[in-house]
């Protein structure tokens, strides 16, 4: 157990110099699992993006109409 424990000491010190990956953890049948984070804020910069673009085009509609 303590081999296991130094080699994920190992990743998670290489994992900190990456910001979207979590700690190194072993699972049930002894594999080590690195998760990727989730970005919640690259999802909602998305949306905005998108809403923008919506307005810009809904203002040319009107102002194709006029």
């Amino acid at each position: 157990m303590n081999h296991e424990k130094k080699l994920l000491n190992k990743i998670d010190c290489i994992l900190s110099d990456f910001s979207d990956y979590e700690k190194a953890t072993l699972n049930y049948n002894g594999d080590i699992v690195i998760k990727t984070k989730i970005n919640i804020k690259k999802e909602k910069k998305d949306s905005i993006l998108t809403n923008v673009f919506k307005e810009i085009i809904a203002n040319d509609i009107k102002k194709n109409r006029v």
